[in-house]
């Protein structure tokens, strides 16, 4: 049996733990992620003429990993061999950071869990509007760029998050831009055609087994949806991610996630799959795309690519057992939650066997950053 069956069938060899205990002196790896510190509007504000520059939350990550570059030797770690990885939109920014020159030669390999830079969530294609309407509610001028900018920096960063705006659901109002200079082009033509920058890194790729939930509520991951409320979902979801051709997409999404096979559909099927409908448009079709993009790299590059699905849901979790684990459920194995009990942003009681887990799924990763 290979590790990765025994990994989903639950079955773990304590062989493959990597942790071991650490002494004052030792040498230990970096296993860093770059967070964003910025809300959105601050760290992506975008560029409003040719004097100022957008993309700001990228070039610090690009900083970050700069630092790493001049400083990570002196904790026991190889600038030649760095591995990012990010989850939901910190995926989407691993993925930009392998397709931006500013970030050639930063790191070797990146891990995009639960989310990519086709995502229709990850590139902010409105967000000049948006910046005037946050400047219109603040009283800022709205046409001259040099005043917009000056009248923002004099209010509060309270008021600024908290101005109004309307996002149609599943898009962004801020965040990374395509600007011609961190981001040079349109993420699917920068991995299918330019393929240069892309080339250069192993990538990991990987999703929950349920990649939307949190639009449901309690009472209707217990009983189920009816169809009106499934319409509602997909047709928001249509109307805002297409521009043509909006009633026969729907159709196409409702007939393909539909059994057919029943002829009375029961409220807990239609919920389960307008959740596997949602979630592959969001997250997983964009993802398994960029993938496949990557992969056909493989005759000119020696890089690989890899992908896992994670199955295993949290014996203490708080959502129905028939679901499997949802976006987000594999974080906590990543960084080793169920080994220590005492992640304050992880609030359960992990069982043994699960801690078996996470030892499997940190040697996993490390395995990749390691060796690719």
């Amino acid at each position: 049996m290979t590790n990765t069956q025994a990994l989903r069938k639950g079955m773990f060899d304590s062989r493959l733990s990597c942790i071991r205990k650490l002494r004052v002196g030792d040498k230990v790896p970096y296993w860093g992620g770059i967070k964003s510190l910025f809300a959105p509007v601050v760290g992506f504000l975008p560029a409003l003429d040719d004097s100022s520059r957008g993309n700001y939350g990228i070039m610090d990550q690009v900083a970050a990993l700069h630092w790493v570059q001049e400083n990570i030797a002196e904790f026991g770690g190889n600038p030649r061999n760095v591995t990012v990885f990010g989850h939901g939109t910190g995926a989407a920014f691993v993925n930009l950071l392998m397709l931006s020159p500013l970030a050639r030669g930063l790191f070797q390999r990146g891990v995009l869990q639960s989310g990519s830079a086709l995502s229709p969530w990850a590139i902010a294609r409105d967000a000049l509007t948006y910046t005037k309407q946050v400047a219109a509610h603040l009283k800022c001028p709205t046409k001259d760029s040099a005043a917009l900018i000056t009248c923002l920096g004099k209010r509060p960063i309270e008021d600024i998050l908290n101005a109004p705006l309307r996002i149609p659901d599943h898009l962004i109002a801020f965040g990374p831009t395509i600007d011609g200079v961190v981001i040079p082009g349109e993420p699917a033509d920068l991995m299918e055609k330019q393929t240069e920058l892309f080339s250069q890194y192993d990538m990991l790729i990987g999703v929950s087994r349920i990649e939307y939930y949190s639009k449901f509520t309690s009472q209707e991951d217990k009983m189920g949806i009816e169809e009106d409320r499934r319409d509602r979902l997909l047709r928001t979801l249509v109307r805002n991610l297409y521009n043509y051709h909006l009633q026969e997409i729907f159709l196409t999404v409702v007939n393909e996630y539909t059994d057919w096979s029943k002829p009375d559909q029961h409220p807990i099927n239609i919920l389960d799959a307008t959740a596997d409908a949602m979630g592959d448009a969001l997250v997983v079709a964009p993802l398994i795309r960029t993938g496949n993009y990557h992969s056909k790299l493989h005759k000119s590059s020696q890089k690989g690519t890899f992908m896992y699905v994670f199955m295993y849901q949290t014996e203490e979790s708080y959502y129905a057992q028939r679901m499997g684990c949802i976006h987000g459920e594999d974080v906590p194995y990543i960084f080793g939650a169920p080994l220590v009990n005492s992640l304050s942003h992880f609030h359960r009681n992990f069982s043994r066997s699960e801690g078996s887990l996470s030892e499997a799924v940190m040697t996993y990763w490390t395995n990749f950053a390691k060796y690719g």
